[in-house]
């Protein structure tokens, strides 16, 4: 018996104890062609300024206003604003201004600078 099980043991053994050869695939090394390095610059804005009319800033919106031909919406402090327009100098958005406040009492000239609203002052001394 002690025979058998030491033949099992070591027929056991031998069997386990060999490690089998991993083929291993050979790795394809991709040469570059050319050496061209491709540098991204960063994107940098430029200053747009613009004037433009609002007519509205309300908190529900108005289909009649987001209908009208010329309006563009913006989304400032939980605030719908309806503007009129996009002139390129103060005196054209002011000219706009004085015939949208026959329909319009409260609007005004907005200037926008990159979209974002800014002092008629500070836009004027740009």
């Amino acid at each position: 018996m002690k025979k058998v099980f030491f033949l099992c043991f070591s027929f056991l053994f031998l069997f386990c104890s060999k490690t089998e050869k991993k083929q291993e695939k050979p790795v394809e090394v991709i040469q570059p062609k050319d050496s061209i390095v491709s540098v991204i610059e960063p994107m940098i804005k430029e200053n747009t300024l613009i004037f433009t009319v609002q007519i509205a800033a309300l908190k529900n919106a108005n289909q009649s206003l987001e209908n009208l031909e010329g309006v563009s919406l913006y989304s400032e402090n939980s605030l719908t604003k309806y503007r009129f327009g996009a002139f390129s100098t103060y005196q054209e958005a002011k000219e706009s201004c004085r015939t949208l406040r026959k329909k319009y009492q409260g609007a005004f000239v907005q200037a926008l600078l990159n979209d974002k609203p800014i002092a008629i002052s500070e836009a004027l001394h740009n």
